[in-house]
């Protein structure tokens, strides 16, 4: 759907969250005409107040996450007697998606109960206070505590944005803006690299190596940029005063326009069911459990890769060549989020995005055979690719469920069901693999295809759900059940 030169909106409707009957009656339900011009204005409006400070926490707090890349290549494993060979590493890294896993779903019914900002915000500081604390273990043993209680606390971020900013912007708005904050997370890594390479030399008078002044610096910015964020911080669109009731209204008759209709605010026994039994959310998972393993595939191990292909290089070095993969993802993620939202398509671009990272997978798997810098060259590729694909991937069941209950469910799951993926990514490239880590690439390798093929699957499902509804085969769910049916409203059409 195109938008027109001119948008009429006769009257509010659409979503609650966007504005509830009590404001509803103070509108006037004159025609409100509103120009392409105007509209643009107001989602810039959305874009000012909304993207800064969840930008700004995006960025911010996966540093607390994978900064224990960098640490490795400092000394981490030599100083807490880690031996590099077994999967000690491993163990430290996958505790953190225990954590995320458990923790997503509760996390998001946080957020609606009470508010956003309190919640995203609380969480980010207690997470840097527990990345600071990384910097004060002497075992691996306290090392696996903190490291878990980390996963735990960044579990919300993610989906709990996601799931504030659905209930702002109309549908084909969403990719470029969640696209957005993903490059918070690209770009958290390159400046985490920078950082690292900064500090890798400090020596203080307590005999402290240079990887622990990495938490403690970076947990220090997570807790000060969190409380100066705070105050910026957006809750539910009903709530904020720099919308007007109009505004509200005209986002509201939009997002009906572009499809989202269905409601699910009242959470009886049919809702739950409806939410456990949707297999778009756990065909979304497995998707992203394909891409997001070889995302953390980056994030966690590219400090280490890089290393086996410039043994030589000091850790600075090695932090030098690992920031501009991190700055080509950015480019590569929104690059095919704008040209997506601009299309009004997602299936495709995921599909391709999840391509990119395919060929680069055959180029390493292949690694005997080509040089260093095909191999470094080939890290960019797999990079690229997959930080394009796990916005997409999000937005493919975003766009595709509705109603306050039912959206908290469905991306607190798939997210949570997904970040299996850091899961297995983190057992992947263990330090006895080296120098080839043939398992690894092999592992993200078959994953990315499988994530190619779910799309497609996916994709399908949608087309054939929409042909059910086209020939009035759901309608028979709004006379039995009400209208309390969110995405399964026989009026509401996917889109791929």
């Amino acid at each position: 759907m195109e938008l027109d030169s001119e948008i009429a909106v006769e009257k509010p409707s659409g979503s609650d969250s966007i504005l509830p009957a009590s404001q509803i009656k103070s509108i006037d339900t004159a025609a409100v005409i509103l120009s392409n011009a105007e509209y643009r204005k107001l989602i810039w409006k959305l874009d000012l107040h909304l993207l800064p400070p969840l930008f700004i926490l995006w960025f911010i707090s996966l540093i607390d996450r994978v900064n224990i890349g960098a640490a490795r290549i400092q000394g981490l494993e030599k100083d807490l007697r880690m031996n590099p060979l077994s999967n000690q590493f491993n163990i430290a890294t996958v505790v953190v998606f225990i954590g995320l896993m458990i923790a997503e779903v509760p996390s998001n019914w946080l957020v609606k109960r009470y508010t956003p900002a309190s919640i995203l915000c609380g969480e980010c500081i207690i997470l840097g206070i527990f990345t600071i604390c990384q910097a004060l273990v002497n075992n691996f043993a306290g090392l696996v505590a903190i490291r878990l209680m980390i996963g735990i606390l960044e579990a919300g971020l993610i989906p709990g944005s996601i799931f504030l900013l659905a209930a702002y912007y109309p549908r084909y708005e969403l990719q470029w803006r969640v696209g957005m904050l993903h490059v918070g997370n690209a770009l958290s890594n390159a400046f985490g690299g920078l950082l690292a390479y900064a500090v890798a030399s400090i020596r203080s008078s307590n005999g402290w190596s240079g990887w622990r002044w990495i938490f403690v610096i970076e947990g220090t910015l997570t807790v000060v940029v969190t409380l100066m964020c705070w105050p910026f911080m957006n809750n539910w669109p009903a709530t904020v005063k720099w919308l007007n009731p109009n505004e509200k209204a005209i986002l509201a008759e939009h997002i009906r326009q572009d499809g989202i209709i269905g409601r699910m605010d009242v959470l009886d026994r049919k809702a739950v069911i409806r939410c456990l039994t949707d297999w778009k959310v756990y065909l979304s998972g497995c998707i992203i459990i394909g891409v997001i393993s070889s995302v953390y595939s980056c994030t966690l191990f590219a400090p280490t890769i890089v290393k086996v292909l410039k043994p030589e290089y000091s850790a600075r070095q090695i932090q030098a060549l690992v920031v501009p993969i991190f700055i080509a993802s950015s480019i590569s993620t929104l690059s095919i989020a704008l040209i997506s939202d601009k299309l009004k398509h997602r299936a495709g671009f995921a599909l391709v995005a999840c391509c990119i990272s395919i060929v680069g997978y055959i180029i390493l798997l292949n690694q005997e055979h080509v040089s260093v810098n095909a191999r470094y060259g080939a890290l960019f590729l797999v990079g690229a690719g997959s930080f394009a694909a796990l916005p997409a991937a999000w937005i493919l069941l975003l766009n595709n469920v509705s109603g306050t209950y039912k959206t908290a469910w469905a991306v607190g799951m798939e997210i949570g069901l997904g970040n299996g993926g850091g899961f297995i990514a983190s057992f992947s490239f263990q330090g006895n693999a080296a120098p080839f880590y043939w398992k690894g690439f092999r592992t993200t390798f078959s994953l990315m295809c499988m994530a190619a093929f779910l799309i497609c699957v996916y994709a399908g499902g949608l087309w054939y759900e929409n042909k059910q509804k086209r020939a009035g085969k759901r309608d028979h769910l709004l006379r039995v059940e009400g209208d309390n049916l969110g995405d399964a409203h026989p009026e509401f059409f996917y889109t791929y």
